[in-house]
């Protein structure tokens, strides 16, 4: 019967250890960046989607309709201070 030396074996078994670890290391990583890929995928299709949307805080027709809401509250608060500036001449009443 042959003589097997120790250290040898030793050395092939951690050797085998640490390449099988390596080998499931990197599944995990590879399955874990496969998933994070996709993830990444589905935001960038959603944010597209929301980007394009009408309700989208940047988009045309929501600020044409902010803008059209301002001139007409700018037109009131006119209206009103000539009101008031009228009331002030007919009473006398001296308004700031």
């Amino acid at each position: 019967m042959p003589k097997i030396d120790l250290k040898l074996a030793a050395s092939l078994a951690s050797v085998v250890f640490v390449a099988g670890g390596a080998w499931w290391n990197l599944r995990n990583v590879s399955s874990d960046v496969a998933a994070i890929k996709t993830t990444i995928d589905n935001q960038a299709n959603e944010l597209t989607i929301h980007v394009a949307a009408d309700a989208h805080i940047g988009s045309d027709g929501r600020i044409s309709r902010i803008e059209e809401s301002q001139k007409v509250l700018s037109e009131d608060m006119k209206t009103i201070l000539s009101n008031q500036s009228a009331l002030c001449q007919a009473t006398g009443a001296r308004c700031r």
